[in-house]
């Protein structure tokens, strides 16, 4: 096509636009955050319709579409858990807080926390960094950072380690 039917060719225009910004998690994430940094606790909460466990909390039910805002029973979940599977990285990957590409060593494990009534899966680093020592089933706990490092993010846990029984 030439240039008289659709005009002049248009150079991009390049521009990069750093934008600062913060949004509250809400009331069930900013519940379930205070209480892993502050005391080290993994929480869910129950359905008030189907009496699931609802993992990471919210406030309607993934399963019965009941609301939970009223009366909010709120479940321990760890810091225990049982491993289920396991992927090693190696690729970097995007921390979503700063848009930076990162890299780790450590294997990502899909581990069923302990629950009442079953387990809530949760995926998270765990230390052992080789793979042919990590065993489906094996029991493992969360390891937090220490409190002063604590930034009210999934990542003050470090990893799961594997408790010696």
């Amino acid at each position: 096509m030439s240039e008289k039917e659709h005009g002049p060719e248009v150079e991009p225009i390049e521009s990069t636009l750093d934008i600062e910004m913060e949004y509250p998690a809400g009331l069930y994430m900013s519940e379930w955050l205070r209480k892993l940094a502050e005391e080290e606790k993994i929480t869910a909460i129950r359905c008030q319709g189907c009496k699931r466990i609802i993992f990471p909390p919210q406030c309607v039910c993934t399963y019965c579409h009941s609301e939970n805002m009223q009366d909010i029973e709120w479940i321990d979940v760890g810091p225990e858990g049982t491993l289920m599977l396991w992927i090693a990285v190696k690729m970097p990957w995007l921390d979503p807080r700063t848009i930076e590409l990162k890299s780790t060593d450590r294997p990502i494990g899909i581990i069923l926390l302990d629950a009442p009534g079953g387990g809530a899966p949760f995926m998270h680093f765990l230390e052992e960094t080789d793979i042919e020592k990590l065993e489906r089933g094996m029991r493992v706990r969360a390891v937090f950072k220490p409190l002063e490092e604590r930034e009210y993010f999934p990542t003050d846990i470090l990893f799961f380690r594997k408790i010696d029984e």
